[in-house]
């Protein structure tokens, strides 16, 4: 289990302006959501920041500390910025250290699957986490899914993974973790294909021509008969 920690402020004031104005100054609005109720708090951006990289993909435990009191809890929910990637607000949950929490924990696949190995296929990760349910104490970094016996047209769902101790799978035992499938074969006919239609286009356009030039005496064959008849 991974554990990080993190200083958090209390802030009275709020609405949209004064997010942003503490945006602009470098601190990120955020919630935390406990038994309690709610608090509104910041968090500076560097600080969160390192934190997250420290984190990475993996699930893990932060100590908040607020205003000297000391909690744990998860991110349970973040926003950035589509350009500047800094971060807009945070969602914080507070967690019972004694009570079981269910969360979403990353999936990691391990091994090299007989499948694609041996047969060519390729491998999906269909479901990037799945639900656990455990004491905070208990709590995985990632739940790992070893594929190495998983061949062609095969998968492996929730009820099959194996659960470290003191966790559960609360979810669908059939939901699909990872698939291995059968490769697409090229369609390399229609390419090779394609040189003889066109030159099978450039004949056809040559009669066609000819068939052009024939016409044309037609044409003026027939301007002479209509000449008498404007005479009339």
């Amino acid at each position: 289990m991974k554990q990080l920690s993190l200083t958090v402020s209390s802030r009275q004031n709020l609405g949209r302006g004064h997010s942003r104005r503490m945006r602009i100054a470098g601190s990120i609005p955020a919630i935390i959501y406990g038994p309690a109720g709610t608090h509104s708090v910041s968090v500076e951006q560097e600080k969160f920041r390192d934190l997250m990289r420290a984190k990475g993909t993996a699930a893990a435990l932060i100590e908040l500390t607020l205003e000297g009191k000391k909690m744990l809890s998860i991110i349970k929910e973040f926003q950035r910025h589509p350009i500047t990637q800094k971060f807009l607000h945070i969602d914080i949950q507070q967690i019972d250290p004694n009570a079981p929490m269910s969360v979403a924990i990353p999936i990691r696949v391990v091994g090299e699957a007989y499948g694609v190995k041996t047969d060519g296929g390729t491998l999906a990760i269909v479901s990037q986490t799945v639900n656990v349910r455990c004491l905070p104490k208990d709590l995985p970094e990632f739940i790992e899914v070893d594929v190495t016996e998983l061949k062609v047209n095969e998968s492996i769902h929730v009820g099959a993974l194996k659960a470290p101790a003191g966790i559960t799978f609360p979810g669908d035992p059939a939901r699909v973790v990872v698939v291995c499938s059968e490769m697409a074969e090229e369609e390399a006919a229609p390419e090779a294909a394609a040189a003889p239609v066109a030159g099978a286009e450039g004949a056809a356009a040559a009669p066609a021509a000819g068939a052009a030039a024939a016409a044309a005496p037609a044409a003026g064959a027939a301007a002479p008969a209509a000449a008498p008849a404007a005479k009339k």
